[in-house]
């Protein structure tokens, strides 16, 4: 049984951001040297600038983790959906 692409992009975004806090804990690099988690650091919490620019600093900044995880969970979901709705062609 195939699992729907909406579940797996949807899963996709949590995954993505406990791998990068995995890759960033386990860098064997030294303190400021810099590590490939820090590339994909500052794309995973791009959105986090907007909400605080609308917002402002209060609540979010103690649940900032949980946005960007719910924030790439909904952005997968909706890519996934997408490839769900797609009909596929026909080779007639």
């Amino acid at each position: 049984m195939r699992i729907p692409y909406s579940i797996q992009g949807a899963l996709f975004g949590p995954a993505l951001f406990g791998l990068t806090l995995v890759l960033k804990v386990v860098c064997p690099a030294p303190t400021g040297a810099g590590c490939f988690a820090d590339s994909l650091a500052v794309p995973i919490f791009l959105p986090l600038i907007f909400v605080y620019q609308i917002v402002g600093g209060g609540l979010i900044m103690y649940h900032e983790l949980w946005f960007v995880a719910l924030y790439w969970s909904f952005v997968g979901l909706l890519v996934g959906l997408i490839f769900d709705l797609r009909t596929p062609r026909s080779p007639y």
